[in-house]
């Protein structure tokens, strides 16, 4: 185990018990409490070289959580407050839609903010009344198969135009076809140039059980594996904060289950 790593995991122990404490609290999510679920597809759009086959495995259907990073809703209210936003995807292997991860599933967290250290300048930067008008950041580094070690981001390609809360701007968004985020991978530093991967557009919004609905980086079924000291001590952390909610037990949405765009629940 790289040493960095093994000092993230002690860290990620030691912050664990304040995530289940205030997941437990909060009966929530200790961050990015309350979200919306978005059934996706992503279409690859490199085709030749490494990036080429990492999009082609990321290609496919995707389930998107979009959330607040520190307040809960409470019809519309916390978006009112300073705030960072997060989109959490998980590429998936099947079409069915469920909280479960299958094992080819691949996770990858964002929020709104370049680094790890500028989160609290994030909460005054981000425009936190659209989801689709600002930059998604994994704030951290991956090891790629096939490509080494390389950083993600997702870039909305046009903010939305019509009026309302974030959520409803983006329903309407993604009901003309225009909730639409381009994945772009770089390697080789803050320098290097961000390369265009795949293209994911939000279909429709999806009831699921967000409780038992759980984003994990260590979710790596398309070979990118989070690396280094704050990757590292996500493990606990994420784990901490997902039994924390489970105890508290009341964050609850009805689940539903479609098997393609369009299709009908079950």
């Amino acid at each position: 185990m790289r040493f960095l790593e093994a000092v993230g995991r002690v860290i990620g122990g030691a912050l664990s018990p304040i995530a289940l404490g205030g997941s437990f609290i909060r009966r929530a999510r200790l961050f990015h409490p309350d979200g919306v679920v978005y059934c996706a597809g992503v279409k690859a759009l490199a085709a030749e070289g490494e990036v080429g086959a990492l999009a082609q495995r990321l290609a496919g259907p995707a389930l998107v959580r979009l959330s607040g990073g520190m307040w809960r809703w409470r019809d519309g209210k916390g978006e009112r407050r300073p705030d960072v936003l997060g989109v959490a995807v998980r590429f998936r292997t099947s079409e069915e839609v469920t909280p479960a991860a299958s094992a080819g599933d691949q996770d990858l967290v964002f929020v709104s903010a370049r680094r790890f250290w500028l989160l609290p300048f994030a909460l005054f930067t981000t425009k936190r009344h659209d989801f689709l008008d600002n930059d998604y950041y994994a704030l951290a580094r991956f090891d790629v198969a096939g490509l080494g070690r390389a950083e993600f981001r997702l870039v909305p390609l046009r903010a939305s135009v019509v009026k309302g809360n974030r959520r409803e701007k983006l329903e309407r968004a993604a009901a003309a076809g225009l909730a639409l985020m381009r994945l772009e991978v770089r390697r080789g530093g803050s320098r290097a140039r961000w390369m265009a991967v795949a293209d994911m557009e939000l279909y429709e919004p999806v009831d699921i059980d967000q409780r038992a609905l759980r984003f994990n980086p260590f979710q790596t079924g398309k070979g990118i594996v989070p690396r280094g000291l704050l990757q590292a001590t996500r493990r606990a952390v994420y784990m901490a904060s997902y039994i924390g909610r489970a105890l508290g037990g009341r964050e609850r949405v009805p689940r539903a289950r479609r098997t393609r765009r369009g299709g009908r629940e079950q």
